[in-house]
């Protein structure tokens, strides 16, 4: 995949254009992890799919290159930043006072929304711990008192481990399992009191915000939305309208989608004289079709479209016709309840680039 984000920067690097992006909090490097082999990784798609949403922050070194580091620990503080994140929290009723945590903090926030709402527990009746390593059985549970009110916790069907028979946290690891939100970790194991990773803490919060399904959209709200951007980015594209495609990528994007299209997507090529500039869309097959939902999230398959793009100059001779077909995928805003685009992927494989 991050073969693909590059490949899709390029496109804009051929020629010489001026941009008239507006200025963001982040940067197209904020979303793509330089870790070594880290598109291997067993939890590659689902890392990947938080940091596009802006749910996942990765570590940014002094070259702006960014780290997901997904072996590393998470420690309880973290763990729940990312919860208050993925769900967008607010603070309700009366939260706990702890000694650990102070105002200053950066995760004084997060602790109190997610202590306000009964999601966290201290260590005691005064500590958080907030930077202690957060175990598996930790995670459960929070993962389960963050999200009861959303996911159906089945009864039955859940996985039988032989180290959580007496285990406080074995009714919360039993509905998890039931769920499908947690796995073991090998044999008939859960490891309850092994440190969590970065990437066991991603896929979990993943799985869990898939399976939310109490108050689903209609397709018809989902797809209406999306095939009405598309259409207008068609004309704006046809019309090298770069302003309007700008405000376009802000108005309905978010994550990595608006970052790019506001950094590259609004672009003019800078058409002179003896130059020629052409794009042209043929979007009368456009056909759109829902293949996920939940009640934030959703995927959307869209096939139908062919772009032909000619440029001609003294330096370079560019013509070519391209199906347009991908998917996209959207997220709810939780303050407007509007849906917006933070990411999309062309159907192409990474082997014809």
């Amino acid at each position: 995949m991050k073969a693909i984000k590059l490949f899709l920067v390029s496109l804009f690097a051929l020629i010489p254009f001026q941009s008239a992006y507006a200025a963001t909090p982040k940067t197209y490097d904020n979303y793509v992890p330089m870790d070594e082999g880290i598109e291997d990784h067993w939890a590659y798609d689902e890392m990947d799919d938080l940091i596009n949403a802006d749910i996942v922050d990765g570590f940014m070194d002094n070259d702006n290159n960014m780290y997901v580091k997904p072996e590393n620990n998470i420690t309880r503080a973290e763990f729940v930043k990312l919860i208050v994140t993925a769900l967008d929290l607010k603070e309700s009723g009366n939260s706990q006072t702890f000694t650990d945590v102070k105002k200053g903090d950066w995760f004084y926030g997060p602790v109190q929304i997610a202590s306000s709402l009964g999601v966290v527990n201290g260590k005691s009746a005064t500590k958080f711990a907030p930077n202690d390593k957060i175990n598996r059985q930790e995670m459960t549970k929070i993962i389960v008192e963050a999200f009861k009110n959303t996911i159906v916790f089945p009864e039955s069907g859940s996985k039988t481990f032989t180290d959580v028979t007496d285990n406080w946290a074995k009714d919360y690891i039993k509905k998890a399992s039931a769920a499908e939100l947690v796995n073991g970790t090998g044999g008939s194991k859960f490891s309850p009191k092994a440190n969590a990773t970065r990437a066991q803490a991603m896929v979990i919060i993943h799985r869990a915000l898939q399976k939310e399904q109490s108050n689903v959209a209609a397709d018809e709200e989902i797809v209406t939305f999306l095939k009405n951007h598309i259409l207008k980015e068609n004309k704006m594209s046809e019309a090298n309208n770069s302003e309007g495609l700008v405000k376009l990528y802000e108005e309905n994007g978010t994550g990595y989608y608006r970052v790019l299209g506001t950094e590259f997507g609004g672009v003019e090529f800078p058409v002179e004289e003896g130059e020629e500039y052409t794009i042209t869309i043929d979007d009368e097959k456009l056909a759109l079709k829902v293949l996920e939902k939940s009640n934030r999230f959703a995927t959307i398959e869209v096939t139908g479209m062919k772009v032909t793009v000619k440029y001609t100059s003294k330096d370079m001779n560019m013509d070519f016709t391209e199906d347009m077909d991908g998917a996209y995928q959207l997220k709810k805003d939780s303050v407007t309840g509007a849906w917006k685009i933070y990411n999309y992927y062309p159907y192409f494989s990474e082997d014809e680039l």
